[in-house]
């Protein structure tokens, strides 16, 4: 028995849907609905794994928005400032003259990393963004906050890393 389905309207910007229309047809997709079906199953998955995350986590909330939307860039600012603890490090791009790319290197319990994805996507001017978690509360992967630890890079140019004492 084939799935119900419920017909939805959207309201996209035309220079999306064109890219959808060259999604559909580079990937043969039957239709729109289906490729966007499609994506929606990984918007859907994506939250979920992100939800379900669990423990001391590090990674990556990497964002593109449009700096001239009014106060976007100051929101984001002082929620760097306000969650210094989480937020190790920033790195803002400038890809055209309205839009920017910022890079949050994250570390921190994994309810607080998702408070502040939702809190960045809530914001008005936000494009997109992509959380990337690299590691975990595992004893080989160290807090960038925590204690140094040695590393080896297989090129014969070992080190140490060493994070300031919190």
């Amino acid at each position: 028995m084939a799935e119900r389905l419920d017909r939805v309207s959207l309201t996209v910007p035309t220079t999306l849907l064109a890219e959808v229309d060259d999604v559909v047809a580079d990937a043969d997709y039957d239709s729109r609905s289906e490729a966007i079906r499609d994506a929606l199953r990984g918007f859907v998955s994506s939250y979920r794994w992100r939800d379900d995350l669990d423990g001391r986590h590090q990674g990556s909330v990497v964002i593109l928005y449009d700096h001239d939307v009014a106060g976007v860039t100051d929101a984001l600012l002082a929620l760097q400032h306000e969650l210094h603890e989480t937020i190790v490090s920033t790195q803002h791009v400038h890809l055209s003259a309205d839009r920017c790319l910022e890079t949050l290197v994250v570390d921190g319990p994994a309810a607080d990393i998702r408070d502040l994805v939702r809190r960045i996507q809530s914001l008005r001017g936000i494009q997109q963004v992509q959380l990337a978690v690299v590691g975990d509360s595992d004893d080989e992967i160290r807090s960038v906050h925590g204690g140094g630890h040695g590393y080896d890079h297989h090129d014969g140019h070992g080190h140490d890393h060493d994070g300031p004492d919190r």
